[in-house]
């Protein structure tokens, strides 16, 4: 048997219907995959570029592929967040617009706060609704979990 680890899940797009930004249920489970945790997120970056708002979608920043990564307790911008593939390359739906030479990568990919509740704010990033990332931190366990990203 092999070992079971905490898990951060998000849900599929829509998963919750009251909040369009932060539309994805993301639930925490703890290594007996009993639900510890449930809240608003997004597996998406923003939308579209702030300096070009002309540029939006994949064309705009690397959206992550979907599978499970690694996932341990880090920094973002300084701050407690999550680390996703121990800031290594995970795969990206499409090339990375951002870094050309990387191809279909992305690295220093992050679990972390939204910057505001209308505005994902990542340029790749999973995030997490601003008004609940104390309380999504404060139940993940500590340790290496797992990241699955519908």
């Amino acid at each position: 048997m092999g070992d079971k680890k905490w898990k951060v899940v998000f849900g599929a797009d829509g998963s919750v219907s009251d909040d369009e930004v932060y539309s994805q249920r993301v639930t925490i489970f703890n290594s007996k995959s009993e639900v510890i945790g449930i809240f608003k997120g997004s597996s998406t970056p923003n939308p579209f570029k702030p300096s070009n708002t002309s540029i939006s979608g994949e064309d705009a920043y690397p959206h992550i592929s979907n599978g499970k990564y690694a996932l341990s307790h880090g920094t973002h911008k300084g701050k407690p967040a999550l680390v996703v593939n121990n800031n290594g390359f995970v795969p990206t739906k499409s090339k990375n617009p951002n870094f050309p030479d990387y191809g279909k990568r992305a690295n220093f990919i992050h679990v972390h706060w939204g910057y505001k509740p209308t505005w994902k704010g990542s340029a790749g990033c999973p995030t997490i609704h601003p008004g609940q990332w104390k309380e999504f931190l404060s139940n993940v366990p500590s340790g290496v979990g797992e990241l699955v990203i519908p």
